[in-house]
């Protein structure tokens, strides 16, 4: 696609975002590349605060279409939808699918890693390299293609085999690493997330498949836009189906506490600086955006004997990089955490 039809695109999809001061903001003004990259994301997502804790890192300039991922109710009743719902947001990412050629959303997991769930047609992040032509939407793919087609020497992806695949191993664990699932269900015995989580939560599924039907019925004569909400459709009603489902939630943690274990093991036996290589990786990146995560939903308990792990948190926690788009994000973004300082 040219670049002409793709920055159309993107000006169709900015419409679907209802404050024009979270439109079209230039981040990093003074970094490299101005004007390459244009990001539609969300502060408090997590897959987004991995794309731009990169974007910082490698100091590289974007443009900021920054939405609204939750649904509101008025006060007569009526839903507004997610803005990542919008039917130009919507198309923008198909565009992106049909490069990456990978399946939509079947199901519900409780991961939010493209490779092994399908794509989630309604999903931030999603990066648009004007320069490349290309839309990217799957954020480990973004942060790669990022990390790629940057000049410079501070590369986050080593060339070097061994620690290539000491990354890639540790990109797929946060990849794995169930999220969303832990983030919007209900545990039986200990959940710690704040008040106005559980209570956003406990209506969220319901007000996603009003959302996602009314959106169907205004949009019924685009067959692939519809069949893009119906896929989402079968992933939110899975969701809702197991939020407070004490089985599902068990085993979302003791996958959780798995991949801690691993990362555990692998900083004890590392021999590097950091945890692949001599120098900041992507991985470091990423496991900042996870254990930040973890944290501020009280999760802090599955490593608590794993003191290897919150000595590595402390070193990340002291990135710019993480300071801005990972901590400080999260702190504005969402309710207040008893687990996760100002």
């Amino acid at each position: 696609m040219d670049r002409s039809k793709l920055e159309e695109m993107i000006e169709l999809a900015q419409k679907g975002i209802l404050e024009n001061s979270r439109v079209g903001t230039i981040r990093n003004p003074d970094g490299e590349q101005k004007g390459r990259f244009v990001l539609f994301h969300a502060a408090m997502s997590f897959c987004s605060q991995k794309v731009r804790a990169t974007l910082a890192q490698r100091g590289a300039a974007f443009e900021s279409n920054e939405m609204v991922i939750l649904a509101r109710r008025l006060p007569a009743g009526a839903l507004i939808p997610a803005e990542n719902y919008s039917p130009d947001y919507v198309r923008l990412r198909l565009q992106g699918r049909e490069a990456m050629k990978v399946r939509l959303v079947e199901a519900y997991s409780g991961i939010s890693s493209v490779s092994n769930s399908g794509l989630d047609p309604c999903a931030v992040p999603t990066l648009v390299d004007l320069d490349a032509a290309e839309v990217v939407v799957d954020s480990l793919r973004i942060c790669i293609h990022i990390d790629a087609v940057l000049p410079g020497s501070n590369r986050l992806v080593p060339a070097n085999p061994v620690q290539l695949q000491n990354v890639q191993r540790q990109l797929n664990a946060v990849d794995l690493t169930p999220h969303p699932g832990l983030l919007y269900g209900f545990h039986p015995e200990d959940d710690r997330r704040p008040q106005a989580i559980k209570q956003a939560m406990s209506s969220v599924y319901e007000e996603k498949l009003e959302a996602l039907t009314s959106l169907i019925k205004a949009n019924e004569g685009d067959g692939e836009l519809v069949a893009a909400y119906q896929a989402k459709i079968a992933k939110e009603t899975g969701g809702r189906d197991v939020r407070c489902d004490p089985g599902f939630q068990n085993t979302l943690r003791a996958a959780t506490r798995n991949i801690l274990l691993e990362l555990d093991k692998d900083l004890r036996q590392n021999q590097y600086a950091w945890l692949c290589a001599p120098q900041l990786t992507l991985a470091d990146l990423f496991w900042a955006v996870s254990l930040v995560r973890l944290k501020y939903l009280g999760l802090a308990k599955l490593w608590s004997d794993l003191p290897t792990i919150d000595a590595y948190l402390e070193r990340l926690l002291e990135l710019p990089s993480v300071q801005s788009e990972v901590l400080a994000s999260t702190i504005s973004s969402m309710p207040r955490s008893d687990y996760l300082a100002a």
